[in-house]
């Protein structure tokens, strides 16, 4: 922050050097037409023309330096910005961000910064240089005509009246044209990272077309933006065409009658048109101004946003050891007030156990695995591990004793290696390699010209569904969590693979706590228990052989796994 303060001073101090180098042409216009034109001064001239190159040099390298510490100064803005809302956004809850698209808010956290910086060199750089720039010039007025700058000050609220009601209405414009930035960056990812569905079903015509529909209503809406802003020009170039035709009536006469000469009416001249520039972008700030404070509003209402993802709760504590028991105690949970998802769930896991949640979809096993994670938190009843309600352990030490290995996985842009250690950053080797061996990744990297050094593309479209199962585990397994989630995770798995997980999580089974969430029943055979949910309720509970005796939705969901299975294996 220092460093900031003192390139923001130096860019000031360049600003003061702009306006009284500024100032200083128009006095010298004085001189230059009383001494060198009027009198026919030539020693003058040569004094006149060496004081004149020294002011463009001056204000020639004050305005360089001045754009590049305002570079500098946008450059810090920028990268600050769109830390703090990245930073924010990652904080945020599940629910939170589940109701927009990733690529709009990306989106917006990169304008949102823009606009942040550009307010800010507007608001600290540029009006403090133009109306430093302002007032040497309206001295230099005073000083020459006192009278014809009294007139041009009548304009002032003219300007002000007529650009009060543009303003006005620039805000509400730029509130609409920020909402359909959002949607044109939300079509266009979206149907970028949909491609195989759009290109398998022939949809491209019609997703260019909802594309350029929504560009062109986007770029319509700017068109009209360009147009209300451009309005404020016309009415500041008719007010001071006015105040220089009214000034060239006044000098006549004054020459005439009062014997004034050429050199101070050059100079009012000289003084008011160099004062135009900076006054016409003043009384124009504001319009400027308005475009970004709608898109910096809705940066500071992400910024202030509370982070419930990364405070704890004031008596949180810190397990020494966790052992894996988790206890679900008459949970309920609703994603929308008023609209119950899970009614009253309860089940008990003990260390070292391996439990198999089943059902229909939509009966809220994805729900139970997010409140184990807390990526949402119960509205009544309570969650434990090891005994302790979860909402009382840092999230430090919860992530880091759950495990999660979902259907649908997620690959960083960089190599297998790599993805495979952020289960564990400071792994061995060793470690991984035996990771791999477990997760049964060495089956398909042995054949990769760069084995586990092998780079992976976005989205990993150069790997199958398999292969990115397996590294998933694989990352699971190196991180060694007391607890492990196995959401679906084989489903993507020939037989072979499947049957090679399978022995896997039997031997983490050993120590530690399994929950596995499947419809294949090669799977869920497994486990020690089974729980089968219906509805948000759970309406059994036992082995598999207790189950299938017992309930009639157990037998039917057997059934339709084993012939999955069989169809998969096939």
């Amino acid at each position: 922050m220092p460093g900031n303060v003192r390139i923001y001073l130096a860019g000031l101090i360049c600003s003061v050097f702009v306006a009284a180098s500024t100032s200083a042409f128009a006095l010298l216009t004085r001189s230059m037409v009383n001494k060198i034109f009027v009198d026919q001064n030539v020693t003058a001239s040569w004094f006149v023309a060496a004081a004149v190159i020294s002011v463009a040099i001056i204000k020639g390298l004050s305005t360089y330096f001045g754009v590049v510490f305002n570079g500098m100064l946008r450059r810090d803005v920028v990268t600050n910005y769109q830390t703090l809302q990245f930073r924010k956004l990652t904080s945020q809850s599940l629910m939170f961000l589940s109701n927009k698209h990733p690529s709009k808010q990306i989106a917006q956290v990169v304008l949102q910064a823009k606009a942040a910086a550009d307010a800010f060199l507007t608001v600290t750089t540029t009006i403090v240089r133009d109306i430093l720039t302002l007032l040497g010039l309206v001295c230099v007025m005073v000083f020459q005509e006192p009278m014809m700058s009294m007139f041009a000050a009548l304009a002032l609220p003219l300007i002000i009246i007529s650009l009060s009601s543009i303003t006005r209405k620039v805000r509400e414009f730029s509130k609409a044209e920020n909402e359909l930035a959002g949607q044109v960056y939300s079509l266009g990812s979206e149907a970028l990272e949909g491609i195989r569905t759009v290109k398998s079903y022939q949809l491209e015509d019609k997703t260019r077309t909802t594309f350029s529909k929504a560009v062109e209503s986007m770029q319509e809406r700017a068109l009209k933006l360009e147009r209300l802003a451009a309005f404020a020009s016309p009415v500041m170039e008719t007010l001071g065409g006015i105040i220089v035709g009214c000034f060239i009536v006044y000098a006549s006469w004054q020459s005439l009658t009062n014997g004034k000469t050429p050199g101070e009416f050059m100079a009012f001249i000289m003084a008011f048109l160099f004062a135009y520039e900076p006054a016409k972008r003043l009384a124009s700030v504001n319009v400027t101004l308005q475009r970004k404070l709608i898109q910096i509003g809705r940066m500071y209402e992400l910024l202030d946003k509370k982070e419930p993802e990364t405070t704890d709760a004031e008596n949180a504590i810190v397990l020494d050891e966790i052992k894996g028991e988790l206890e679900f105690e008459n949970v309920k949970f609703g994603y929308k007030k008023n609209q119950p998802f899970l009614h009253g769930v309860s089940f008990k896991v003990s260390p070292g156990e391996t439990i198999a949640i089943v059902g229909r979809s939509g009966s809220g096993k994805t729900t139970i695995i997010n409140l184990i994670l807390r990526l949402v938190s119960p509205n009544a009843g309570k969650i434990k591990l090891d005994g302790v309600n979860l909402n009382r352990i840092g999230f430090k030490q919860l992530r880091q004793a759950v495990s999660l290995v979902s259907q649908d996985v997620f690959l960083f842009e960089n190599s297998i290696r790599e993805n495979i250690r952020d289960g564990k950053p400071d792994a061995t080797d060793e470690e991984i390699r035996e990771a791999v061996r477990l997760a049964n990744v060495e089956e398909f990297t042995k054949d990769l010209p760069d084995g586990l050094d092998t780079h992976i593309g976005p989205n990993a479209t150069n790997l199958s569904g398999g292969q990115r199962q397996r590294i998933a585990i694989a990352r699971a397994i190196l991180k060694a969590s007391p607890v492990i989630i196995f959401d679906e995770a084989t489903s993507a798995l020939d037989g072979e693979s499947e049957r090679m997980i399978i022995n896997s999580q039997i031997k983490l089974s050993e120590n530690r706590t399994l929950i596995i969430v499947a419809h294949r029943l090669s799977t869920i055979q497994a486990a020690d228990r089974i729980i089968l949910l219906d509805d948000g309720y759970v309406i059994a509970n036992g082995t598999h052989d207790e189950l299938e005796k017992s309930s009639d939705l157990y037998r039917s969901l057997f059934h339709l796994g084993e012939t999955y299975g069989k169809q998969k294996s096939g």
